[in-house]
């Protein structure tokens, strides 16, 4: 049965050279032609944009954030405050529905009578699985942690995490870029390899 690879082979013949490119598409230098027809050879590859993109993103942002005055820092931190103990209360509100439906369940098993003795150890297992599923009003502590961090400390955080993106963003792509060069260098020894 034929593969991939091997279909043109053996369906209609194919020469040495032509069945190490199709070959080749399968191996790591032309993963990024993955998505593209078969019948096209191994090509050499551009690194992607998305991380020069996104260094371009976080520098305006982080343009954006150094040009703003005391009084536009401190409400853009507010805003993130208020946005953040937006999200923690959601999450605590959702964590204590989540608790009420473990203690209604571990009441109805502690009340149920195991039919015999063989069934005790299904009893003692459901109870301890809604044990170790509680995790209590841990959330309290995040939105404590929230309430008491002032709108400056928000501010600072936003201009910290867009200067962590533009070092993140660039590294990736000197990675990126590397990757590809690889990839091609790969190639380029294939095609000089054949005759």
């Amino acid at each position: 049965m034929p593969t991939g690879y091997t279909a043109k082979l053996m369906e209609k013949g194919q020469d040495f050279r032509s069945f190490v490119l199709t070959c080749a598409r399968g191996m790591g230098a032309c993963v990024m032609q993955r998505d593209d027809p078969m019948d096209e050879p191994p090509a050499k590859q551009k690194p992607s944009d998305y991380h020069v993109k996104a260094i371009a993103e976080a520098g305006k942002k982080l343009a954006k954030l150094k040009a703003m005055t005391p009084a536009k820092q401190r409400a853009h931190g507010e805003e993130l405050r208020a946005a953040e103990l937006a999200r923690l209360k959601q999450s605590q509100a959702e964590e204590q529905k989540q608790e009420a439906r473990l203690e209604l369940m571990a009441a109805q098993v502690r009340a149920w009578q195991p039919p015999s003795k063989d069934h005790q150890g299904l009893q003692d297992f459901m109870l301890d699985q809604i044990k170790i599923s509680k995790h209590g009003d841990w959330m309290a502590k995040y939105v404590r942690e929230a309430e008491q961090k002032g709108a400056e400390a928000y501010f600072v955080e936003a201009l910290s995490k867009a200067a962590r993106d533009i070092d993140y963003h660039r590294e990736e792509h000197d990675k990126e870029v590397a990757r590809t060069n690889g990839r091609n260098e790969w190639i380029d020894q294939l095609y000089k390899s054949l005759p």
